[in-house]
């Protein structure tokens, strides 16, 4: 019996043999969704090798200009356009850059997410912070904003699992539990696998026009219809979660300025909104028309990391966010997604993201914060992003002890 077209993607995923890379970026029924598989070459980069980095996607874009081309880049690429201390340690190494070239890439209709076949459960997941640590990390870089040392940054902490199953068949349900616009799965082939269910759209070019959409404010979802809308109101009147959202777009125009054309940044309906399958979210469109001569890695170079989980200014934030978390963050709030043929990529901000390697599991969440932000309510922001990856995981987050 032939596949029901809706489950083609998925079940053309599974069956690619386990150790051979393969990508699927599926939207969930927003848009097209593409399969990448039977690579040509492939370059992956391990942590900490982030010199040069930019200038080796370069090429290797250039060798595969007729081709199309997925990956992802690791937050620490960013190592590679400023330097700033990494003091934090890497306790889950995965690698920084991984890009594939290839022979065979098809292209699915939009379609909504079939019920995804049984997967296994993952176990242990638990916090690394307690909740009186992060309230009390949110609270230094509310004194950095007060010194004046910067106007927002966003702070993440991260959590991890043990996970025994196929990553690849996980994807399947994170699509069906947390249906996003910019999911994606990569498999390196070399025992990494990416889980992406990011509602977030960090670049996309045709190679003159480019846009990003950056993700600012958010508020659960509830159950009750009443109570879910008075959530959005609630969001949409809230000044704090605007302010944050206005200042990331003045870093994204300065970020996007550096290679547009004089005067073509433009800024779209401000505040726009999203509702997704856990919470609400604030974003906002940045258009601008590059200039003439500039390549997708000059551009990635402007922009990279994305300002909406950094914060502004960013080299200072991303000083300070290191000095304030406990690990490095890898994939996560990077970026996933696809380059070519020709000048043309689009990629998302690897928010809501799972990381398996070794049996192991790491899924982040973190937020924006501001002079106007309240420690606990940060905390319990970040736990609202991490439902859909509970859902997806079929487990709750465990939380260490405070301490006495």
């Amino acid at each position: 019996m032939a596949e029901a077209p809706h489950r083609e993607p998925f079940e053309r995923l599974l069956q690619v043999p386990r150790g051979e890379p393969v990508a699927l970026l599926h939207s969930c029924g927003a848009g097209p969704s593409f399969l990448g598989t039977d690579p040509i070459e492939v370059l992956t980069l391990p942590a900490g090798a982030h010199h040069g980095a930019f200038a080796m996607l370069r090429a290797f874009l250039q060798r595969h200009a007729g081709r199309h081309c997925t990956g992802f880049l690791g937050y620490d690429l960013g190592l590679d356009v400023e330097a700033w201390p990494t003091g934090a340690p890497d306790d889950f190494p995965v690698p920084v850059l991984h890009v594939a070239a290839w022979r065979s890439w098809r292209t699915f209709a939009p379609a909504p997410v079939p019920p995804a076949p049984p997967v296994a459960a993952a176990t242990h997941l638990r916090a690394h912070l307690p909740r009186t640590d992060y309230e009390w990390r949110v609270a230094q870089v509310v004194e950095h904003i007060r010194a004046g040392d910067i106007f927002q940054a966003n702070l993440t902490q991260p959590f991890t699992g043990r996970f025994d199953g196929d990553p690849r068949a996980l994807f399947w349900r994170a699509c069906e539990q947390s249906p996003a616009p910019f999911s994606a799965c990569i498999d390196t082939g070399d025992g990494t696998v990416v889980v992406s269910s990011s509602p977030e759209e960090f670049l996309w070019t045709d190679g003159e026009h480019v846009r990003t959409r950056p993700i600012k404010g958010t508020r659960r979802r509830a159950a009750d219809p009443a109570t879910d809308a008075a959530l959005l109101r609630e969001l949409l009147a809230s000044d704090k979660d605007q302010a944050e959202l206005a200042m990331i777009v003045d870093l994204l125009r300065n970020d996007l300025g550096k290679v547009a054309a004089i005067g073509s940044v433009t800024v779209g309906p401000f505040p726009e909104h999203a509702s997704f399958a856990q919470v609400h979210h604030l974003f906002a469109t940045v258009q601008a028309r590059l200039r003439p001569g500039v390549d997708l890695v000059e551009l990635l170079g402007a922009t990279f990391p994305g300002g909406s989980i950094t914060g502004c200014p960013k080299l200072r934030c991303l000083q300070i966010l290191d000095e304030l978390e406990v690990v490095r963050r890898g994939v996560y709030t990077g970026a996933i997604g696809w380059f070519g043929p020709g000048p043309r990529l689009h990629l998302n901000i690897a928010i809501r993201t799972l990381v398996c390697r070794d049996g192991r599991v790491r899924g982040n969440a973190g937020g924006g914060i501001t002079a106007l932000s309240e420690p606990a309510r940060e905390w319990e922001e970040t736990l609202h992003k991490m439902v859909g990856l509970e859902r997806t995981l079929q487990t709750s987050i465990a939380l260490p002890p405070e301490a006495p």
